[in-house]
């Protein structure tokens, strides 16, 4: 059974200190967006995947002070990356039905089920 959809109010109380701030009766996600090489305005998120990082965000831990950079892949998707308290790279992409995640400092690959996204979040920022 796949999670029930965060509502509006939901995404909006989302908070990753430093990079999600409230602004009047949104949030902004002060990271730069690059979009994939000959992408075009309407090229669109898949919603599932949109869902998906909606959901790791609500855990809200990412430390204070972390510029992740956000990227909407050529399948529609997104990635986030940052660098760990160590310089390290953590990569995060939110797929339709699944996470891939790559851990630089321990040199690790895997995915999981996008319905683990608060799950991972979590083991992330430990």
């Amino acid at each position: 059974m796949r999670p029930a959809a965060a509502s509006e109010g939901e995404r909006e109380s989302c908070c990753c200190p430093g990079w999600v701030q409230k602004a009047g009766d949104g949030c902004i996600i002060s990271v730069t967006i690059i979009p994939p090489a000959g992408a075009t305005a309407r090229q669109t998120v898949v919603p599932r995947a949109l869902e998906t990082f909606y959901r790791f965000l609500g855990v809200g831990n990412i430390s204070p002070g972390v510029k992740p950079s956000l990227f909407l892949t050529d399948a529609g998707c997104i990635e986030l990356c940052w660098e760990d308290s160590s310089g390290k790279a953590v990569q995060v992409e939110f797929r339709p039905a699944e996470i891939e995640f790559y851990l630089e400092k321990q040199d690790l690959e895997g995915s999981v089920p996008g319905s683990e996204a608060k799950e991972l979040a979590t083991r992330l920022a430990a």
